[in-house]
């Protein structure tokens, strides 16, 4: 427990244990309301849990709803803010998350938090048109804090740059950092395929698919490569499964090149059953 927690706690629970050795009435009535006290002080875990429900069927305004309130309810503590920022952005509200992630920044928070910060707000400043700055500060943050979201967030962002080589490069040592998380793998197979190696791009996203990720674009990108080795009828039915999982806003795939995938596919089927 956090001293500052020690000191708003630790008085009132002296006061009742006095008032229960005093009077054992008053001592009850009084831990009732200490009770009631420490609900209301860390009413943010509540209303955090009911941000992870609601994220997990899929009702983002309402996660953001709640989530909100647990900002508030925690004096914006610097591990909540970023996770709200985080889904403001995810859910397109990009100036909201800007404001949220730089009175972040500017208020004193730890270097962890700091890293995290700004490893999101790369994203805000990515989804408002500036990839290279976006680029520019996650290598600054990668440069002294590394972690698997970091290593997905500078490898996809580095893909979007054009510059193949370096993000292959990069990919690959994201790789070697952790070979088993999805974005991860998607980032490298999609490099691959990109620069022409299919077969080492389809031996990755079979690996991806064995983990049954839960974003459209793995799919998408596994028929492309399975189109292009004519394997018609195996694309249009990996393509299909996209159809399952929510398009994100964090995110340069769309739903209008889904469905375009899906008819040109259904098209070839057509013409060579």
């Amino acid at each position: 427990m956090k001293k500052k927690s020690l000191i708003i706690y630790l008085v009132p629970l002296l006061f009742v244990i006095a008032a229960w050795v005093y009077n054992r009435l008053l001592g009850y009535m009084l831990f009732i309301a200490f009770v009631l006290y420490v609900l209301f002080m860390e009413r943010s875990i509540f209303y955090i849990i009911l941000t992870n429900r609601n994220y997990k069927k899929g009702n983002l305004q309402k996660a953001l709803k709640w989530l909100k309130k647990a900002c508030r309810a925690s004096g914006n503590k610097p591990e909540t803010a970023i996770l709200y920022g985080y889904l403001l952005l995810k859910t397109g509200n990009v100036e909201e998350s800007e404001k949220v992630f730089l009175d972040t920044l500017n208020s004193r928070i730890d270097k962890v938090s700091i890293m995290k910060a700004k490893s999101n707000y790369a994203l805000v400043l990515w989804k408002k048109g500036q990839l290279e700055d976006a680029v520019k500060m996650l290598e600054e943050v990668f440069a002294d804090y590394k972690n698997t979201t970091i290593y997905g967030s500078l490898g996809y962002l580095l893909i979007l740059t054009g510059d193949l080589n370096r993000a292959l490069q990069f990919n690959k040592e994201a790789y070697e950092f952790n070979d088993s998380d999805p974005v991860i793998l998607d980032n490298l197979g999609y490099t691959y395929y990109k620069i022409g190696n299919i077969k080492r791009a389809e031996e990755i996203y079979e690996q991806l698919m064995s983990l049954n990720p839960s974003f459209p674009e793995a799919y998408y990108n596994y028929s492309c490569i399975q189109k292009d080795m004519g394997r018609i009828k195996k694309a249009l039915e990996i393509a299909n499964k996209a159809k399952n999982y929510r398009l994100s806003f964090l995110s340069n795939f769309t739903e209008e090149e889904l469905d375009g995938h899906l008819k040109e596919l259904e098209h070839l089927l057509s013409m060579n059953p």
